[in-house]
């Protein structure tokens, strides 16, 4: 998992990669608003080593009879807005 800067055909060191099982899954993604944790970035706003992940994602099995699964999609405010 990375953030847009990672996307491309080859991953990076920094990248790590999780076997997903096959089927249909229940994904929740947390985003993390960097900008509140103390000292996590530098005076170019680069996170620093040690910071938070920009977000936390979760998949699992999808349960038997589940079949909504986007419920909301909420974003922080964009900046300077």
């Amino acid at each position: 998992m990375g953030g847009i800067e990672d996307a491309s055909g080859d991953a990076s060191d920094r990248v790590t990669e999780y076997a997903v099982p096959e089927g249909r899954c229940a994904v929740i993604v947390h985003l993390i608003d960097r900008q509140t944790e103390a000292g996590s970035q530098d005076k170019e706003r680069r996170p620093v080593p040690g910071a938070l992940a920009d977000f936390v994602v979760l998949i699992n099995p999808a349960q038997p009879g589940q079949g909504t699964f986007r419920t909301a999609v909420n974003t922080f405010e964009a900046p300077n807005g």
